[in-house]
C-alpha cells in the first residue's frame, strides 16, 4: 500500500510538472499573439487621431490583461520541472525563450509608440549631438522660434516634423550627457530614424538578456527566470514601443551588479559610474561598491578618480548652459510630479506641518528634500554597514534601487524598468503584480480628454498602488536576501 501511495503521488506530482512546462510554453507563444494585437492596436495611436478618438479604455484592458498573464508566468516558473529549473538547462530551453522574447520585441519593432513621444526629443537630441552641436544650449522652441545659431536651423528642416513634435518644447534637454551619446549613436546609424532608434535598443536589450543569464548562473538559480524579464509585457512595451531610453540605462545598472557578485568591484564601479551618465541616480550604488574596496588602495583611488572624470563630464554641460528655468533639469527637480502615491502623501504631511509657519508654498521642494535625504542616509547606512558577502551587497542594492523608484515624485511605468531586471533575482509577488496595475497610468489619459484628471487622478492612482504596496510591506517584513537569491 505505502510504495503504490508514493508511486501515485510521485505520478502526480510529474503530471503537475508537465503540466506547468506545457503552460510555460504556451504562455511564451500567447506573448507573440500578444505583440501582434498590441502591432494592429497601435495603429490607432498615431499623430492622425486625436487623443479623444484613440481607444483609451480599450488600450488599459490590454495592458492589465497582459499583466494578468504575467501574473501566471510567475505562478508557473516556481512549479516548472527540474529540467527546466536547472541552470544547466539545455541549449533548446535557453533559446526557446530568447526566440520568444526577440519575436515579440521584432513585431514591436514596426508599431507605433502608444501615447508617448518621448523618442522625439531623443531623435533630435542625437541629430544635433552628432551635427557636433551642444544640444544643452537651445530649446526646440528657440530653434522653431528662429532664435538659434543658423546651423542649428539647418537641422529643423532636416528634422521635420521631429522638431514640432517634442513635448515641452521650451525647456533645454534633461538627459545625462551618456544618454546623448546612445542618442547620437542611433542618429549615426539611422539619421532622424525612429527604427534606428529602436534597433539600438533592442540591441541593448539582448545584451541585458545575457548578463541576466549569467547573473542567474553565478548564483545557481534556474535559467528559466530570465523569462521575467525577457517576456514581461511591460518591459516589452515601454523599451521597443514607447522606446524608452531606460534601455541604455539597464544593461549598465546589471553588468554592475554582475561584476559585484564577481567580486571585481573596480569595474563594478566604472559601470554604476556609466550608468550614472546616463540617469543621475546609480550614483548612489558607488559608495556601496568603494566600502568592499578598503583592502585595494590603489584599486579604490582608480575608481574613485575614474568616477569623478565621469561624473565632471555629465555635470559640466548643465552647468555652462545654464542652470536656469528653460533647463529640463531644474524644472524636473523642482515640479515634475506624475502617478505617484508616497510623494504626494509625504507632500501634503509637509505641507501641513509648514502650514505652522506660513511656509506651505515651500511643501514641494521640501518634500523633495525630505525624500532625498532619506534615500541619502539609506545608502550613508548600507554603506556604514556594508554585506558581509556578494549575496547581502546585493541585496542592499536591489533594496536601495527599489526605495528610489517607490519613492520619486514622478512614477511612469518606464521607471519601474530600473526594478524590473532584479525581478529575475527577487521574483517578490508585489513587484509582479505593479506590471498589471501600472496599465492604469494611461487610464490618465482618458480623464484628461473628458476633464475628470482633476477630480479622478489621484484616486485612481491610490488604487493602483494600494495592494502591491501593502502586499510589499508585508513581503519586506519577510524579506530574507537568501530565500531568494541563493536557488
Amino acid at each position: 500500500m505505502l510504495p503504490s501511495a508514493a508511486c501515485f503521488f510521485k505520478l502526480l506530482r510529474f503530471q503537475r510538472q508537465k503540466l506547468s512546462a506545457c503552460l510555460f510554453w504556451l504562455l511564451g507563444a500567447g506573448l507573440l499573439l500578444v505583440s501582434f494585437i498590441g502591432l494592429r492596436l497601435s495603429e490607432f495611436f498615431s499623430y492622425e487621431y486625436l487623443v479623444a478618438e484613440m481607444p483609451l479604455l480599450g488600450l488599459v484592458l490590454f495592458l492589465f490583461v497582459c499583466g494578468c498573464g504575467f501574473l501566471g508566468l510567475r505562478y508557473i516558473l516556481l512549479r516548472l520541472p527540474d529540467h527546466h529549473a536547472s541552470r544547466h538547462a539545455s541549449f533548446a530551453v535557453i533559446a526557446g525563450i530568447f526566440l520568444i522574447g526577440i519575436g515579440a520585441r521584432g513585431l514591436l519593432l514596426l508599431s507605433e509608440p502608444v501615447l508617448e513621444d518621448d523618442y522625439q526629443r531623443y531623435l533630435w537630441d542625437g541629430g544635433v549631438l552628432a551635427a557636433g552641436l551642444n544640444p544643452y544650449k537651445y530649446s526646440p522652441l528657440q530653434v522653431l522660434k528662429g532664435d538659434a545659431p543658423p546651423r542649428y536651423l539647418m537641422l529643423r528642416s532636416d528634422a521635420y516634423p521631429i522638431v514640432e513634435r517634442i513635448n515641452h518644447p521650451d525647456l533645454r534637454t534633461i538627459y545625462p550627457p551618456g544618454a546623448e551619446a546612445a542618442f547620437a549613436g542611433a542618429h549615426y546609424l539611422s539619421p532622424w530614424s525612429l527604427s534606428g532608434w529602436r534597433g539600438v535598443i533592442v540591441a541593448l536589450e539582448i545584451a541585458t538578456f545575457f548578463i541576466l543569464l549569467a547573473i542567474l548562473n553565478h548564483l545557481g538559480r534556474g535559467v528559466h527566470w530570465v523569462s521575467l524579464y525577457w517576456w514581461n509585457p511591460l518591459v516589452i512595451k515601454e523599451m521597443v514601443n514607447s522606446a524608452h531610453m531606460e534601455a541604455v540605462l539597464v544593461p549598465l545598472l546589471m553588468g554592475g551588479v554582475l561584476l559585484v557578485l564577481k567580486r571585481r568591484m573596480a569595474g563594478a564601479s566604472l559601470l554604476f559610474s556609466f550608468a550614472a551618465s546616463v540617469k543621475f541616480w546609480p550614483a548612489l550604488l558607488l559608495p556601496l561598491v568603494w566600502r568592499q574596496m578598503g583592502g585595494r588602495p590603489f584599486a579604490l583611488l582608480l575608481s574613485l578618480i575614474m568616477a569623478l572624470l565621469i561624473g565632471a563630464v555629465t555635470i559640466w554641460p548643465y552647468l555652462t548652459s545654464g542652470l536656469n528655468q528653460s533647463s529640463g533639469l531644474v524644472a524636473y527637480a523642482q515640479g515634475w510630479k506624475t502617478n505617484s502615491l508616497i510623494f504626494p502623501l509625504i507632500e501634503m504631511m509637509v505641507s501641513n506641518c509648514l502650514l505652522l509657519f506660513d511656509g506651505a508654498a515651500y511643501a514641494p521642494l521640501a518634500a523633495r528634500g525630505l525624500v532625498a535625504g532619506g534615500v541619502l542616509l539609506v545608502a550613508a547606512w548600507f554603506t556604514i554597514k556594508p554585506g558581509t558577502n556578494e549575496r547581502e551587497l546585493l541585496a542592499q542594492v536591489f533594496v536601495l534601487v527599489l526605495l528610489i523608484f517607490l519613492f520619486s515624485p514622478a512614477q511612469f511605468p518606464w521607471y519601474f524598468l530600473w526594478v524590473a531586471p532584479f525581478m529575475v533575482i527577487y521574483p517578490l509577488a508585489s513587484l509582479c503584480l505593479l506590471v498589471p496595475m501600472m496599465s492604469f497610468y494611461y487610464f490618465g489619459f482618458y480623464l484628461m480628454v473628458h476633464d475628470l484628471a482633476e477630480q479622478w487622478r489621484f484616486p485612481v492612482t491610490a488604487l493602483s498602488w494600494f495592494l502591491p504596496l501593502a502586499l510589499l510591506i508585508f513581503e519586506m517584513k519577510r524579506f530574507k536576501e537568501r530565500r531568494f537569491a541563493q536557488g
